[in-house]
Order: structure tokens, then sequence, then C-alpha cells
């Protein structure tokens, strides 16, 4: 942990000092002379390199001063620690509402695998995961809050009633997300022969699904629930600014729309050291919960003196072997294979001939002469319709045999599926918005109408109009473009950084793959929200910074995938045929082995392009994406939630758009994970 917090620091310390602008900006006044200005840089510390001036501030890190704030100049410390209790309440109720529905809800669903109740599940699960938080959190305070007054708007001034919506919108991801875990792992447990063995000794059932089943489904499920809770942590900005809470992400997106560097470093600094300790807490967590691993630790002492104990035996044994003047060495059969003794005393079989039916592996139709002597025996003697219902036989198996490719089998796959289906729908509409969004100029989403502000949605403005009074059909069809462009964008730079790197660390392993999964897992650690801050804070507000941005921080998922597929294909034949024949190893990745790894790694894009547009919609709703008046979907949202309580419309178009783009990707990934896994092909 000590050598990822280090290297952490650094790449966002150097990250803010690439970034425009500096400290001393604030304190330069006109009245002051070019050697005035050269004092100050020289009193910071600016006339030194960039490693001088880290390692001081981590001297200084480590002593507790993370300096003070360039416009407050309030301590950096000061300031974290008094947002800090504020972000750990939110997170743990986070994750009490998270965990204390998502996983009954997922045991529930899995008791009833394939009834309507798991399929309402499963839908409610996938609609969670792919509603925006902000968005969601928009919706609950407007309907509770302002429309119901039943519980504040924002702020924490009202105890445990300020927290109730926060926490709910926080928890909404880890709710699903732990759901869908825990009815996919309690769906592999339920198969165990060991459930069958306590059901058969009489072990009631509520006690075999909670002491055994769910004992051992508990590593993905914790691994879940760590990761949502690392999040929360370190992520919970889009949070904090819906309900105003005083917590350390809406701090950070404060000081970092500000300028304020030395804020921001000390506040992403000390989130992703959380971060990282959350992580490894969730690690320890795995030796109390999970009956293997604890039996590991409990047995291993045990272990410990039984292998000495027989090592003891052992070695007394062979004294007394020797002292007997036993010669091994004249024994002919005590080095022998036992296939060879056997053999010497029971016959060996004649082999037999073999039948094997491969017409399921064919790559052509059944010829004539293989079918012919079973179809058409005695057809001489037979008449001509006879011949007839033989040829149809023959076809009937042909078809039946006859090997379909890849894409074929998995196209079939996906159209036998609903949700997939359904998904390729959803896309296929976002799509035809996409192509009539190029035939929509700028100024027609731009230009304002102040007469017609705030229209409702009617047959002139299906989706009303927005508070300069531009049409939001327009303007939500137009952003279509951008989370096109972001997909695309982000799915460049995520794949071709993390299949290269992913493929050469599982390929040549040793030093380079340590190498190379070291330098991923550290900006692996850093949350995805804050790099993506740092990085538009250091390169600028623009789509191509925002693509950047979360491309960054997809990348680490993908060399980790593909990693672990590279080294399930690498050892087979196909590929020392490969090197046998002279190839380079260059020609080998890309033209062996990549090909056929490919399957994971399309799934995780599917997957990942969805996470990488609610990614990009947070950023754009908080101020580090595309700049208004640009149509984007999250800005949208950004713009209209000052006015929810007199034209909800604003925001909720916007929000189903997201919505159904993320929901359409999840889907479609979720049936490319079923057509492609062997172990659910019938």
């Amino acid at each position: 942990m000590i050598p990822t917090i280090l290297a952490v620091s650094f790449i966002v310390f150097a990250l803010l000092d690439l970034a425009p602008g500096s400290i001393i900006d604030a304190m330069i006044t006109d009245e002051m002379t070019m050697e005035d200005i050269e004092a100050l840089r020289i009193a910071h510390n600016f006339h030194r390199p960039m490693v001088y001036r880290f390692g001081l501030y981590m001297l200084n890190l480590v002593r507790g001063d993370l300096g003070y704030s360039d416009l407050s100049g309030l301590s950096v410390w000061n300031l974290y620690m008094t947002r800090l209790p504020n972000t750990l309440i939110l997170a743990l109720a986070t994750l009490v509402v998270g965990s204390a529905v998502g996983i009954p809800l997922g045991i529930h669903a899995a008791k009833r695998s394939g009834s309507i109740t798991d399929n309402a599940l499963t839908v409610v699960s996938l609609l969670g995961m792919s509603m925006p938080n902000f968005w969601m959190g928009l919706l609950l305070l407007f309907a509770f809050a302002l429309h119901l007054g039943w519980l504040p708007a924002s702020g924490n001034r009202d105890g445990i009633l300020s927290l109730i919506l926060p926490a709910v919108t926080a928890g909404s991801n880890l709710m699903a997300s732990s759901m869908r875990q825990t009815r996919s792992s309690m769906l592999e447990v339920f198969k165990s022969d060991y459930l069958r063995t306590a059901r058969a000794k009489g072990v009631p059932e509520e006690k075999v699904i909670r002491k055994h089943a769910l004992g051992n489904a508990w590593i993905p499920i914790l691994t879940t629930m760590g990761s949502s809770l690392s999040i929360a942590i370190a992520g919970s900005a889009v949070v904090e600014i819906v309900f105003a809470w005083p917590g350390v992400g809406r701090m950070l997106v404060e000081a970092a729309l500000s300028r304020d560097v030395t804020l921001t470093m000390g506040t992403v600094i000390m989130t992703t050291f959380l971060f990282v300790l959350v992580q490894l807490l969730v690690d320890l967590v795995y030796a109390f919960v999970d009956p293997r691993i604890k039996a590991q630790f409990s047995n291993f002492g045990r272990k410990k003196k039984t292998q000495k104990t027989t090592k003891a035996a052992l070695v007394a044994e062979t004294q007394e072997q020797d002292s007997s003047g036993t010669d091994f060495d004249n024994n002919e059969n005590i080095d022998a294979p036992v296939s060879a003794v056997i053999s010497n005393n029971i016959p060996a079989q004649q082999d037999e001939p073999e039948i094997i039916l491969s017409s399921e592996n064919a790559t052509e139709p059944i010829p004539d002469s293989a079918v012919a002597p079973t179809l058409n025996a005695g057809a001489k003697d037979r008449p001509a319709r006879n011949q007839s219902n033989a040829n149809s036989t023959y076809e009937l198996v042909s078809k039946k045999y006859k090997k379909h490719s890849l894409t074929a089998n998995i196209l079939y796959q996906l159209k036998s599926n609903k949700g997939a289906l359904a998904g390729m729908i959803i896309l296929g509409i976002i799509l035809l918005a996409f192509i009539a969004s190029l035939f929509i100029s700028f100024d027609a989403v731009t230009t304002t109408n102040v007469r017609g502000r705030f229209a409702p949605p009617s047959w002139q403005y299906p989706f009303g109009t927005d508070n300069f009074g531009r049409n939001l059909l327009l303007r939500v069809i137009y952003g279509s473009r951008y989370s096109i462009a972001i997909g695309l964008g982000v799915s460049a730079i995520a794949v071709s950084f993390g299949v290269f790197f992913g493929a050469i660390a599982g390929y040549y392993s040793g030093h380079v793959e340590n190498v190379i999964m070291r330098i991923f897992d550290v900006i692996a650690s850093i949350p995805g929200t804050l790099l993506g801050i740092v990085i538009v804070t250091m390169m600028g507000q623009s789509l191509q910074n925002l693509i950047i941005a979360v491309g960054v921080t997809l990348i680490p998922s993908f060399v980790r995938i593909t990693r672990a597929t590279v080294l399930t294909v690498r050892d087979n034949e196909f590929v020392e045929a490969s090197k046998a024949i002279g190839l380079s190893n260059a020609r080998v990745i890309f033209t062996q082995v990549l090909p056929n790894a490919m399957s994971p790694i399309i799934v995780t894009l599917t997957t990942g392009l969805g996470m990488a547009i609610l990614l990009a919609a947070s950023l754009s709703f908080i101020g580090f994406g595309v700049a208004v008046p640009h149509p984007e979907w999250g800005a949208m949202i950004s713009t209209g939630r000052d006015y929810i309580r007199i034209a909800p419309w604003i925001t909720t178009f916007p929000g189903i758009a997201i919505m159904l783009i993320v929901l359409a990707f999840n889907l479609l990934g979720d049936g490319l994970r079923d057509a492609l896994d062997p172990k659910l092909k019938k």
C-alpha cells in the first residue's frame, strides 16, 4: 500500500503541477515588479525542479502539513478533517442501505431463479445500475422534499432526516450491483454437493442458505460492497453537490473549479489514501467471513506441526531400513512404473475399432458415402418415394449437424436473448437519433427564445422548452452525438492501450508483467471521478479532454482482462506451432493469441461503454465536461436542476436518454456474456 500511495501522490502532484496557473498567480498584483515576482517564485520553490518540490511536499505530508489554501489561507489539513466525518457518515449510510436491501433481494431472486420475481428483480437491478446518481437524486429531491415536503432538501442540519435522501441516492447503485452479484454467487453455490448433503442430513433450509450457501459466496459480494464503499468515500462529489452535503467531494469540486491547487492536491491525495485503505481492509475481511480462508489460517499451525512430525517419521523409517540392510538397488521393480508391473500379469487387450460420430464438428454437410449405407440400404427394392424420404432425411441430418461460424452462433444467441434484443433495439433508436442530429444545425439548439421559456411538453414542443426557450427535443437529439463520440473515443483509447499492454504483460510474464501491472494498479488506485477532475483541470474543459480523461480511467480494466485471457491462451498448441515455424513474438501476439482472446474483451467493452457514459455525464454535471451551451445530457441536467420545481421536464428527458443508452449497453453486455460463456450454451 505504501508504494501505491507514493506513486499515486507523485502522479497527482505532477498532473496538477502541469496544469495552467500556480499558487503565486493569485498573489501577484499590478504594483509588483519583476524582482518581486521572482522573489515570490523563490519563496515557493518554483525555481527548483518538480521532483524537489514533490519531496518537500511529501515530507510535510508525513508531518501532517498539507499546506494552506490558495484562496482562503486556511490549513488544508483542518479543512479536510472538518469535512471528512460528513463523507464517512454518508459512505457508511450508503453501505447500509445498499447491502441491507440488495443482499436479501439477491438471495430471494436466486432461490426463485427463472421465475417472474427473478426477472422483475433483474430488471430493477439493471435500471438501478443504469440510472445516473445525480439524476435520481434530483428526482427524489423533487418528489420528497419539494413536492411532498417530507424530508429536507439540502444540508445536514436536520440530523438523520437530512441523511435519508443522499444515502438512498448513493446506495441505489450499490443496491443494484450487490443484488446482481449476490444472485450470481448464490446460483453458483446452490449447485454444490455440500448443500445437497446438508439438506439430506435434515439441516433447516434457512440455516443452509444463511450459513452454508451465503458463507461460501461472500467473497464476490464483499468485493462489490468494498468497491462501492471506496467509490462512495472517494467519488461522492456528485451526490454531495446535489444535496449540498458538506463533504470532502463537494470541497474538492469547488477547489478544482476555483483553481485552488494546494487544496485540490491535498484533498485528492488524502481521498486516494482512504480509497486504497478501504481496499486493503476488504482483503483482510475475507479471512473472517469465508470459511475456506478461515480454515487455512486456523489449520496453518496444525499443518506445520504435522509436516514436522511426518518429516521426522520419514527420517526415522529411512534410518531403520538402512540399518536392516535392505538393498533397494537390487530390487528390479522398485523404479518400474505401475502400468508396467500390472502389464506383466494382465494380458493387454486388443485394440478395437472406435466409432466416432463427428458430424457435429464437421465444416461441411455429411457426404453421401457416409450417409448412403444407412439411408439408402435396399433402395433398389423400394419405391421412388422411399428414395425421396431418404433424401429429405439426409437434408435434415446435414442441416442439423452443419457447423456454424462463431459470429453466426453469437448472433443466434443474441436474437434468442430478449434482453440483448431489447438492448440492440434501443441502440438502434439512439443511432437513428445520432443520424438525425447530423441534419440539425448548432444554431437551432443554441438560439434563445425568451417568449417561449419554460413551455411544458406539447404538440409543438414534445419535450418542452428550457429556461432560454430552446426546444428540448432538438437539444436531446443533438446531444446524442456527444454520447456517441464519448463512447467511440473512450473505447478507442481504452481498448488500444489496455489490450496492447495487457497482451504484452500476459505473453511475456516475468519482470515485464510485474512492471506493467504495477503501473496500471497505481492508476486504478485513483478513483475515476478524481482522476477525471485532475486531468480536465490540467488540460482544460472540452469534449476531447473529457474523452481522454474518461478513457484513461478505463484502461486498467482492459489491461487486467486482456492479461488474464492471454494467460489462458498463450500455452496452447497453435501458439507453440506458430513459434516453431519462426513467427516473431509480435505476429504471434496479434495474429494468434489476441484473436482467440477477444470474447471477454468484447464483453468488457460493452459494459465499460455504459460506465464511460455515466462518468462523462457526471463530470459534465459538476462542471468538468462539455461546456455550455453545448447540449450534452449531463450539462443539460445540471442547468435544469435550478428550475426543477417549475420545469421538471428540463432534467427528466436528458436523464431518460442517459439511462436508456447505459441500459442498452448493459443488456447487450449481459447477452454477449451469455452467448460467449460455454457453461451457458445448451
